[in-house]
């Protein structure tokens, strides 16, 4: 292989490089821009499910409906299997899991979809 070929291969990744760059900075300018938390105390949420409350948080809706596949892309983990074979208990409005923490703490209750995989968080306005 020629030293010029080889350079003008160097000099294509280093501008694939650039441009990743650039879209890092720029996803990192919109997450600097995102709404900030309101003082909420996330300290009483469960850390393994703080971004869901942040998530909502953000938000600012009173009414927040989320696939299993949004919830998990938001938490960065798949849910248990609970969450789907056990939908009515696992997504109870009760201080007894852990896990409900990330939405009661911040004023919300959940509603889940029987039939299929969406829950729908509701904001408490009272």
């Amino acid at each position: 292989m020629e030293y010029s070929q080889i350079i003008l291969e160097m000099l294509e990744r280093i501008k694939i490089l650039e441009n990743k760059v650039k879209a890092l900075e720029e996803a990192n300018e919109n997450v600097a821009s995102a709404k900030p938390i309101s003082n909420v105390d996330l300290n009483k949420v469960s850390a393994k499910y703080r971004q869901l409350a942040e998530y909502l948080v953000r938000s600012g809706a009173t009414r927040v409906e989320l696939s299993y596949a949004e919830i998990e892309e938001i938490l960065g983990f798949r849910l248990p299997d609970t969450a789907r074979n056990f939908k009515q208990s696992f997504w109870a409005n009760t201080k007894t899991h852990s896990y409900s923490s990330s939405w009661l703490e911040i004023g919300y209750k959940t509603r889940v979809d029987a039939s299929g995989d969406k829950v729908t968080f509701l904001k408490n306005t009272i």
